[in-house]
């Protein structure tokens, strides 16, 4: 599959857990949400690595390590402030306010990394960020 068939599967799964988030309620905290988030996603990728033989030494190199390092900041650090959004503002409002990220991904990426900002991925993102910028108003 493109590369784009799966950003909008993501952007379908995503959309979903903003919803799934808000249905829990705050019948649980959500540091103590993500962290059951944390540990089932966790099991369940270990069932599947483990099932398909990929779990081996050749993880423990620089990108596992990356992979480690982005998965406690998105799947731990992110998703509890996440979850502490929509439990406190709604899902409608957290997943718009959140879904303005990409600004920072692509200057990060032109700083680190060298990515070329483009006319069309610049007028992208600011499109994005003017959206969330538009439910403060």
């Amino acid at each position: 599959m493109e590369g784009w068939v799966y950003a909008l599967l993501a952007v379908v799964v995503w959309g979903f857990e903003a919803i799934i988030v808000r249905a829990a309620g705050d019948g649980v905290d959500p540091l103590v949400g993500t962290g059951i988030g944390c540990i089932a996603a966790g099991v369940v990728f270990a069932i599947y690595l483990g099932a398909t033989g990929k779990i081996n030494s050749d993880m423990l190199n620089q990108s596992g390590l990356y992979y480690g390092l982005a998965g406690v900041t998105s799947f731990a650090i992110g998703h509890y402030f996440y979850y502490t959004a929509i439990n406190k503002s709604g899902a409608s409002l957290s997943a718009s306010l959140v879904a303005t990220y990409p600004l920072l991904t692509v200057i990060m990426a032109w700083l680190l990394f060298g990515e070329q900002i483009t006319l069309k991925s610049g007028i992208g993102t600011l499109l994005i960020v003017i959206g969330g910028l538009l439910l403060f108003v």
